[in-house]
């Protein structure tokens, strides 16, 4: 049964670490062929699937090296073409990541551009032949200077990111053509969501670079990302998109969102991206006094905001780039399976798409990282370069401790399907480290236990999409935290009414609410009727 977009609950999957069919330590195309049946029940409508392109994997396969191509270690163009046609089969979209900000420098069209400023493709890069003070400010998001020389041409090139990241030129209509046949070609190809990578940060003004560090929404933006979506998706009734703008703002999600001419159909919500970051240091570091309640004030604006319709935003606990919510915010060893069935209740109390990270179903907790040599991200080398080695802000076992708390490369770990070597990921060795071991954190072992993670999801996404379906999709919804700290979340919809509370603590939590029923899931097996207090991490949902 096909969804509306409101409906759909989305799986993430990071491409390289979900399985590897042909046994090169390697996630792949048909890895993710191979276990389309497991999502199918899993109960997902949807999976999008991080960057797969030809690439370097400078920045786990954002900088792109070809858009037309699978990279060769996750398989090829037939692979994909089996997996649409399967997807389609058991009614499961495909959602592909669409970086429209830049490419790799390698790129056949960033090789051709410095080749020539006569060649078309020197309209799709950002170039100066000089830079004002003001361009002389710009910084990478990476660190350093967000210019660099290119000789061959004796211009600058920009790049908001890394080096190896060259910034296109979305004012130029070259670009924007180039994009409209890459969103047609994989379109042919049985893709029908995109997500529009960065997409905040397509239009650049150097006139405030200081009051604008980052170049989010910049003059001419709208103006782009409008034109992009009227050629690329006027005559494709059935495909939708995702914006990834991060922080937008509410103001900011239903100006671009919910206008006449929306720039995306959908945008992620971040409200919980930055709990636990470093005041200072951001991911790089670590604040031990995150506050839990955060997950709630955050919230707030956008869930009591009517103007946001339940299709307009999807929420999710951890992504790509961050580190696995278990680890975060959760209780390993002492109450992961109560803290991660409590966060899952977290993400479907909320109005909005609900989206699962790759792992997050069976409770995967961070990989772990001896030393610096081990990480592979881009990130975390430039910020051991510069936290330990320049700035010397934290000191080499201080940036390792955080590293493993929050690094993006700590959320990209092997999924753990068996207890078999490697987890059942791989006949080989995997490309990146792994999480501790732990016999209870994989597929086989949960599917087999009726009170797992795994199964606790199960019920969850089948009460979403069925029995609560209105509640939860469309219903109104109320966000507080009592007087002794619980979470209370609630949701009305013509005359019904769901209440989750939740414990995000691993303390007990006095409990003053009269409750009659029994609760409809809880995060603890016995599915007790709290009375004078909420054990730590013990959450539960009540139909009134």
């Amino acid at each position: 049964m096909k969804t509306n977009l409101k409906d759909k609950v989305v799986y993430q999957i990071f491409v390289r670490s979900f399985y590897d069919a042909n046994n090169d330590g390697n996630g792949d195309i048909l890895g993710i062929y191979n276990k389309l049946e497991y999502l199918s029940d899993l109960g997902v409508d949807a999976i999008w699937l991080t960057p797969f392109y030809e690439t370097n994997f400078v920045d786990a396969g954002y900088d792109v090296l070809d858009y037309k191509s699978i990279w060769s270690k996750f398989g090829s163009l037939n692979d994909f073409a089996k997996l649409t046609k399967k997807a389609r089969e058991l009614n499961i979209d495909i959602i592909i990541d669409v970086v429209l900000n830049h490419v790799s420098s390698q790129h056949s069209w960033f090789q051709k551009a410095i080749e020539s400023p006569e060649n078309k493709e020197h309209n799709y890069f950002i170039w100066r032949e000089k830079l004002t003070p003001e361009e002389q400010k710009a910084t990478s998001i990476f660190g350093g200077s967000a210019w660099e020389w290119q000789p061959n041409v004796q211009k600058y090139y920009f790049h908001l990111f890394s080096t190896d990241q060259v910034d296109l030129n979305w004012a130029h209509p070259d670009t924007q053509a180039a994009f409209v046949d890459i969103i047609n070609f994989w379109y042919d190809l049985g893709v029908r969501g995109f997500r529009l990578d960065a997409i905040k940060h397509v239009a650049k003004n150097f006139d405030n670079v200081e009051q604008n560090p980052y170049f989010s929404w910049c003059k001419g933006a709208q103006e782009y990302l409008e034109k992009f979506n009227e050629l690329a998706f006027k005559n494709k009734p059935d495909a939708y998109t995702f914006g990834e703008a991060s922080g937008i703002t509410v103001e900011e999600l239903i100006k671009y969102g919910a206008g006449k001419s929306p720039l995306a159909n959908n945008f992620f919500n971040f409200s919980w991206w930055w709990i636990g970051w470093s005041n200072k240091t951001g991911r790089n570091g670590f604040n031990a006094n995150w506050d839990y309640q955060d997950f709630i004030n955050a919230q707030i604006p956008f869930q009591h905001n009517d103007e946001i319709s339940p299709s307009l935003m999807s929420n999710f606990l951890s992504n790509h780039d961050t580190s696995r919510a278990i680890s975060r915010w959760g209780d390993y060893p002492f109450f992961w399976k109560e803290s991660a069935k409590s966060l899952a209740l977290l993400l479907f109390s909320m109005r909005g798409i609900p989206i699962i990270y790759y792992g997050e179903e069976i409770g995967m907790t961070n990989s772990y990282f001896e030393n610096r040599q081990d990480f592979v991200d881009i990130d975390m080398k430039n910020a051991f370069a510069s936290l330990v080695d320049r700035e010397k802000i934290y000191s080499e076992s201080e940036m390792l401790i955080y590293a493993n708390i929050n690094s993006r490369d700590s959320g990209r770990g092997p999924l753990r399907w068996n207890l078999e070597k490697n987890n059942g990921f791989s006949s080989q060795k995997a490309w990146i480290n792994t999480s501790l071991d732990d016999p209870r954190m994989n597929v086989e072992t949960q599917t087999l236990d009726k009170n797992s993670i795994l199964n606790f999801y199960k019920k969850l996404i089948f009460l979403y999409k069925n029995d609560l379906k209105d509640l939860l999709v469309d219903g109104k919804a109320k966000l507080e935290i009592t007087k002794d700290g619980i979470c209370k979340i609630s949701r009305e919809f013509k005359g019904e009414k769901l209440i989750f509370y939740l414990n995000l603590t691993k303390k007990e939590l006095p409990f003053a609410e009269k409750i009659q029923q029994k609760p409809l899931l809880s995060s603890y097996r016995d599915l007790k009727k709290p009375e004078d207090f909420l054990r730590p991490f013990e959450s539960i949902l009540i139909k009134e």
